[in-house]
């Protein structure tokens, strides 16, 4: 599935690009921890003039991983979506973003009140159960999540006028396009295919080619920025709270939001209570922390002990740090301190000791890392010159008449040497590739030969009158893509694109 991910994740993006924003489920990102200029309090980059925040990349990272993960049945982890590269990916869809948002401005473009109202009201996350937009509701969610009211709204401004803009790429389809997508989308092969694998393992390294490899990549390869600290833990000691205390705080309007369930519902009473019964607690801690804060802060109190953090401590309240200068001391934080499986809830006052920026990693600190790059590089080129020997004279496992749309027959095909994912992918290779007989890389570890037997490269009247309807959408959206796409290659061209990280 990573794999096929990794092939189109350029195109799975689309299905994301100004959608709704969810907040269900959604984690927050650590993304605030550089300290590069003056816009580093406020913004990931600036294009033209409009800034990416970070909350905005914070949201779109969050879309991403989320339907990435939803398509990957629940799997997706931290260290896939670093491998599948998706904060570059919500990075750079948010540059898009910005660069077609200062091109519908200039070309007079905007969005007023009663249209960001309107898209606010009809926000599901935000109704009440009786489907009505409920500004408590919609307060407590954004406060739940570090948003300002202002900084959301302006997002959805954002999204109204660029919704504007792609109605001018809305072109309407004409029946001979539709007629040419029509034979390409239902052309079949006859096939003859093999499979080619490689085991990295037989790969020998050559010193001088890895250090000419890292040579060309050592800016990927960088230390974290490190944060010395010193932390005072004060733990939140549950009381023997009442009844009546835990639901007079449950009740309360700037509480009650915060319990729900995963499908939005608020949680009864009963079912929360544990949790009432924790936030009870800190609530009545917080004048204890304020006040160690206080004495740490005249130094009348010593912290407890020395950390040194790195930015990939998400735990941490990184954003704070990249804004603090050495010596400053935070506010108490919310905090659970665990020891072993123990955890206990309370309060935590960091200090800021120092800071260690992040630097260029040299060879030998580089070099573990720069393998997996090499071994890889110097696969695929084995792979593609023993393709490239067996292709003239291999034989392999018929496959009837498919379309590029077909589903393996897995009589006929292994897992081994293609699952469902890596099948998709080989026949859109097949399919969009001008060769009878070539060659599709799926990994690093194997590649299948093909060879085109037969086509069948129209079809009948009766398919295309049913698929029109189907067609007709994909068609402008190609369209609207390639229009997007150019416009955007010379947008690039004529607004200054600054990325602080």
């Amino acid at each position: 599935m990573l794999t096929w991910m990794q092939h189109h994740k350029k195109y799975l993006v689309v299905t994301i690009w100004i959608s709704v924003i969810a907040f269900v489920g959604a984690g927050v990102v650590g993304w605030g921890a550089y300290d590069y200029n003056q816009n580093r309090n406020s913004s990931v980059a600036v294009v033209g003039d409009e800034k990416i925040s970070f909350v905005e990349f914070n949201l779109r990272y969050n879309q991403i991983y989320g339907y990435y993960n939803q398509i990957s049945n629940g799997k997706l982890d931290e260290e896939n979506a670093e491998k599948l590269g998706l904060k570059d990916l919500a990075l750079n869809s948010l540059i898009e973003d910005k660069l077609l948002l200062n091109f519908a401005k200039s070309l007079g473009l905007w969005a007023n009140e009663k249209e960001v109202i309107q898209e606010l009201s009809g926000a599901e996350e935000f109704q009440n159960v009786n489907g009505i937009f409920d500004k408590n509701i919609y307060y407590a969610i954004l406060k739940q999540n570090n948003i300002l009211s202002k900084n959301y709204e302006q997002i959805l401004s954002d999204k109204i006028i660029l919704n504007k803009l792609n109605k001018i790429f809305e072109l309407p389809s004409k029946e001979n396009e539709l007629q040419m997508l029509a034979a390409s989308y239902f052309m079949q092969d006859a096939l003859e295919i093999s499979k080619i694998s490689l085991d990295k393992k037989d790969l020998a390294v050559d010193e001088v080619a890895l250090k000419k490899l890292w040579e060309a990549h050592k800016d990927n390869f960088k230390t974290q920025k490190n944060y010395e600290l010193s932390s005072y833990f004060i733990e939140a000691k549950k009381a023997n709270f009442t009844q009546d205390e835990l639901k007079a705080f449950y009740e309360d309007e700037n509480n009650k939001f915060k319990y729900k369930a995963q499908d939005g519902k608020i949680l009864d009473f009963e079912v929360a209570k544990e949790m009432v019964i924790k936030d009870l607690s800190l609530e009545k801690t917080k004048n204890l922390a304020n006040e160690k804060f206080v004495a740490l802060r005249n130094q009348k109190d010593s912290f407890q002990k020395d950390l040194n953090i790195s930015e990939s401590d998400k735990t941490y309240p990184l954003e704070l740090l990249a804004k603090a200068k050495n010596n400053d001391i935070l506010k108490p934080l919310v905090w659970q301190e665990c020891e072993g499986k123990i955890c206990k809830d309370g309060f935590i006052i960091l200090r800021l000791n120092k800071v260690n920026p992040m630097r260029v990693k040299n060879f030998e600190e580089a070099k573990a890392e720069v393998l997996p790059l090499y071994y890889s590089e110097e696969a695929k080129k084995a792979l593609e010159e023993k393709a490239q020997k067996a292709l003239n004279n291999f034989s392999g496992i018929e496959l009837d008449f498919v379309s590029r749309n077909s589903i393996k027959d897995s009589k006929k095909i292994s897992d081994e040497m293609l699952n469902n994912a890596e099948f998709s992918f080989f026949l859109s290779q097949v399919f969009n590739s001008e060769q009878n007989s070539s060659y599709v890389l799926i990994d690093d570890k194997k590649a299948i030969l093909y060879r085109i037997k037969k086509q069948k490269l129209n079809p009948n009247k009766q398919d295309f009158n049913q698929y029109k309807t189907m067609l007709e959408p994909s068609l402008k959206s190609l369209k609207s893509n390639e229009i997007k796409q150019e416009l955007l290659e010379e947008l690039k061209k004529t607004y200054k694109i600054k990325i602080y990280h």
